[in-house]
C-alpha cells in the first residue's frame, strides 16, 4: 500500500510523523519490531506520537497507522538528545583494527546501525554487537596490510565507509589498511631546547610549498622526504639546512593529515591548502612518495619529524577539527546521520564555518574521538603542540580536556589557535573563542588585533584610532594583557603575534593592493618593520614562511586552491636578501636571549613596559627592570627622525646591524630613518 507519511524517533519515547494534514486521522499507530508491537499515543504536540515504554534503538522498527499503511521509522533528533549520549558514549580506546601476526580485532562504534559487515580483501564476515553500540570481529591468522571497509544499514539505507579511526588508508581515501603498530610505535626524541612560548619563535609553513620551485632543485618536490633536502643554488642553502639557520624554535605545519581536495595519485593536477579534513589521524597522501602503501606515508613523516627535533625545531601541527570537507560523505555522518554536526531550531546545519558544517565537539563521541585524535599525533609521531583551525567554533570543555590530557603525555605542548567568535548554535560562553581566555588559560589565541593595527599604522604612517582599547598600540605591542585599560588575554603567553600567515594576502602584497603606486623601497621598507615589530613585541611572534624575503602571491587575498607558481615559497628570489635574511637571524637570537623582550607574567608587563606617542607618526616603547632600560625608538612616518635623551645609551640594534656590546656606541642623540626602528640599552 502506498505510503503517505514518515516516521522519525526525536527523543526515547517521541515520534514525529511528517505528511499531509490528515496524517494523524488514520489512528491508531502501532510500531513493530519482530514480534513485539507497541501501540502509540498521541500526543497534544501536532504530529508526534509518544510510546509507553523507551525505544530500544538497536532495533529495526515498523510504523503502521489503522489503514494498513506503513513506513520505516528513522533514528533522527534522537541521537542529539542528551539520552543518546548516556546511552552510547564509548571511552575505550580499542575502536578500529588492532593487529598481531595471530589475528586482528575490529571494533566499530555504530550504536543505531544493523547488520554490520566487515569487508576485507573482498569477503564480508557479519560482526556482533556489543557494548554501547560497539561491533566488534576478531578474524584469525595474519592480516596485516589487508584493506578493509564496514558495511551497514541505518535508517533503511546500506553504506560502506572507511574506518575512522584507521592509521593508514589506500589513495584518496579510499579503503582502510591492516597495520602492524610495533612497526610505527617508537620512542619520542623531542628537541633539546624546550621553551616558555614567549620565548618561541614560530614559523608557519606549508610541505607542498616549501619544496615546489622547481629551479630550487628539490628533488621530491611537494612530498614529506623534502622537507629533509637542503638543495644550494651558488652560495645560498635552501630547505631544511635555511630552517635551521634562522633560529626558529618551532615549525607550524599547515594540514598534513588527509585532506580532500587533491589528487593523491596525481597532486600535480590541483592545488589546495588542505582545510578539507577526510581522515583525521591518517597522513596526507599526496605528500608521500608512495601514496598506496600501508607504512610508507606514515613513515615518512615520521622520519621528518625525528630529523627536526635532532636539528632542535619542534613541529606544531595544524588541525581542523571544526568542519569537515564534504559533510554527507563524512564517514561518522554516514554511521550515525545527524550526530556529528551541529542543527539549528529548523534541523538545518549551522555554518559558523561558512563551509556547511560546524563540527559538534560537545558531543561525547565526537569530543572522545578529537582527543583521541590528538593523542594519536603527539605519541604516535611526535608532535610538540597543535594550532587549531577556528577554534572558536569548538567548545571550552573539549579544549580543556585536550590540554589536560596531552600535557600528561607531553608537559610541554603548545596549543593555540584562531580565536574567532563565530555564531555557530551554541551559547557563546561555551565556545573557546579569544573573549573567553579566561577559562583557557593555557592556549594563546591568533591576535587580529596584533595584526590589524600594526598594518594600518605602517599603512597609514602614523598613528590609527580605535573605539576597542584591545586595538591601542601600546596594548598590541604588550601581549595585550592591560598596560592600558582592561586586559584581553589574560596571560602573555596567549597573544600570537602576527602581521601575515597563509590567510589573505602577504604584508608585502597587502601594501601593495592598498597603494598601488608604493615604491619598491617603500614597499620592503615598510613590510620589514612590520616583522620586526612582531618579534620585538611581548607575547608569541608568528612568521609567515617567506616573509622575510618579501613573500608575494601575486597580490591575491586567498590562493587556497591557486597554483603552486603563486603558493611555492620562491627561494630563488630569497638569494637578493641575504642582507634581510642575516638580519632576521640576528634579531631572532637578540629576542631569545634578551629577557625582557619576551616577559612571562602579566603584572610583569604592566608594571615595567611604557609605550608612548611622541608624535602622530613616532613612538617609543620601552621595557624597565632592575636598574635596566630597553628603548625601541619606531618612525612609521617618511621623514627621518632625531630622537634625544638626557643620559646615554648604548645603540644596540639599527637595521641592517644588531651590534654586539664591544660594538655599541654611547651617545644621547639617535636618528631613526623612515619606515624604521632602533634599539638602545641604558643600564
Amino acid at each position: 500500500m502506498t505510503t503517505h507519511f514518515s516516521a522519525y524517533l526525536d527523543d526515547q519515547d517521541l515520534i514525529r510523523v511528517e505528511g499531509g494534514e490528515s496524517v494523524m486521522a488514520s489512528l491508531p499507530f502501532t510500531l513493530t519490531s519482530g514480534s513485539k508491537t507497541i501501540e502509540l499515543l498521541p500526543t497534544e504536540e501536532e504530529k508526534t506520537l509518544r510510546s509507553p515504554l523507551p525505544i530500544d534503538m538497536s532495533q529495526i522498527y515498523t510504523l503502521s497507522n489503522g489503514k494498513g499503511e506503513s513506513c520505516l521509522l528513522h533514528f533522527r533528533d534522537i541521537v542529539r538528545q542528551p539520552i543518546f549520549d548516556q546511552l552510547y558514549a564509548y571511552d575505550g580506546e580499542d575502536l578500529g583494527a588492532h593487529y598481531s601476526k595471530e589475528k586482528t580485532t575490529f571494533a566499530f562504534w555504530a550504536p543505531i546501525s544493523q547488520e554490520v559487515e566487515l569487508l576485507i580483501n573482498q569477503t564480508a564476515y557479519p560482526m556482533e554487537r556489543t557494548e554501547k553500540g560497539v561491533w566488534r570481529l576478531v578474524l584469525e591468522g595474519d592480516w596485516e596490510k589487508a584493506s578493509y571497509y564496514y558495511q551497514h544499514q541505518v535508517n533503511g539505507v546500506t553504506h560502506i565507509v572507511h574506518d575512522p579511526y584507521a592509521l593508514s588508508s589506500e589513495a584518496n581515501s579510499g579503503a582502510s589498511y591492516v597495520i602492524d603498530r610495533h612497526k610505527i610505535e617508537r620512542p619520542i626524541q623531542r628537541a633539546t631546547t624546550q621553551l616558555d612560548p614567549t620565548q618561541a619563535v614560530i614559523y608557519e609553513l606549508s610541505v607542498r610549498d616549501f619544496s615546489m620551485q622547481k629551479e630550487a632543485g628539490f628533488q621530491h618536490p611537494g612530498t614529506f622526504p623534502a622537507l629533509l633536502e637542503s638543495p644550494k643554488h651558488g652560495n645560498q642553502t635552501f630547505g631544511f639546512d635555511y630552517l635551521k639557520s634562522l633560529g626558529i624554535t618551532h615549525v607550524q605545519f599547515m594540514p598534513l593529515y588527509d585532506f580532500g581536495s587533491v589528487d593523491e595519485t596525481n597532486p600535480v593536477a590541483g592545488y589546495n591548502w588542505g582545510y578539507d579534513p577526510v581522515q583525521y589521524n591518517v597522513p596526507e597522501g599526496s605528500f608521500s612518495t608512495q601514496p598506496n602503501d600501508p607504512y610508507q606515508r606514515i613513515l615518512e613523516l615520521q622520519q621528518v619529524i625525528d630529523a627536526y627535533h635532532k636539528a632542535d625545531l619542534s613541529l606544531i601541527m595544524d588541525v581542523v577539527y571544526n568542519h569537515v570537507y564534504l559533510s554527507d560523505d563524512f564517514a561518522f555522518e554516514q554511521i550515525v546521520p545527524g550526530y556529528f554536526y551541529r542543527y539549528d531550531q529548523d534541523r538545518q546545519r549551522t555554518n559558523g564555518t561558512f563551509c556547511g558544517n560546524d563540527v559538534a565537539s560537545e558531543r561525547a563521541m565526537v569530543r572522545n574521538y578529537i582527543k583521541q585524535s590528538v593523542k594519536q599525533w603527539v605519541q604516535l609521531y611526535g608532535f610538540d603542540g597543535f594550532r587549531f583551525d577556528l577554534m572558536g567554533i569548538l567548545d571550552c570543555q573539549t579544549m580543556v580536556e585536550i590540554q589536560e590530557e596531552l600535557s600528561a603525555i607531553y608537559p610541554n605542548i603548545y596549543l593555540y589557535g584562531e580565536g574567532w567568535k563565530m555564531d555557530t548554535g551554541l551559547d557563546p560562553e561555551l565556545l573557546a573563542h579569544q573573549y573567553n581566555a579566561r577559562h583557557l588559560r593555557p592556549y594563546g589565541f591568533f591576535s587580529d588585533n596584533f595584526r590589524d593595527t600594526v598594518k594600518r599604522s605602517i599603512l597609514k604612517e602614523g598613528r590609527v584610532e580605535s573605539r576597542y582599547q584591545a586595538n591601542d598600540l601600546a596594548n598590541i605591542l604588550t601581549g595585550n594583557v592591560g598596560l592600558k585599560g582592561a586586559a584581553h588575554f589574560v596571560r602573555p603567553q596567549q597573544a600570537i603575534n602576527y602581521v601575515e600567515c597563509h590567510d589573505n594576502a602577504t604584508f608585502f602584497d597587502y601594501l601593495k593592493v592598498e597603494d598601488p603606486n608604493i615604491s619598491e623601497e617603500k614597499r620592503q621598507a615598510k613590510a620589514r618593520l612590520g616583522l620586526h615589530l612582531v618579534l620585538l613585541s611581548q607575547g608569541v611572534p608568528f612568521l609567515h614562511a617567506g616573509q622575510e624575503f618579501y613573500r608575494s602571491k601575486g597580490l591575491e587575498e586567498n590562493t587556497y586552491n591557486l597554483p603552486d607558481a603563486l603558493n611555492q615559497l620562491d627561494w630563488l628570489s630569497s638569494t637578493a636578501y641575504e642582507r634581510d635574511i642575516q638580519f632576521l637571524r640576528e634579531l631572532i637570537a637578540y629576542r631569545k636571549e634578551e629577557d625582557l623582550l619576551h616577559l612571562e607574567k602579566a603584572q610583569d608587563i604592566r608594571d615595567y613596559c611604557q609605550v608612548t606617542w611622541t608624535s602622530e607618526n613616532t613612538f617609543s616603547y620601552s621595557i624597565e627592570k632592575d636598574g635596566r632600560k630597553l628603548l625601541i625608538l619606531v618612525n612609521l612616518g617618511d621623514q627621518e627622525w632625531t630622537y634625544s635623551l638626557k643620559q646615554p645609551a648604548r645603540l644596540a640594534i639599527a637595521h641592517p646591524h644588531v651590534y654586539t656590546r664591544e660594538q655599541q656606541i654611547s651617545q644621547r642623540e639617535f636618528t631613526i630613518p623612515a619606515y624604521s626602528w632602533i634599539l638602545v640599552v641604558q643600564a
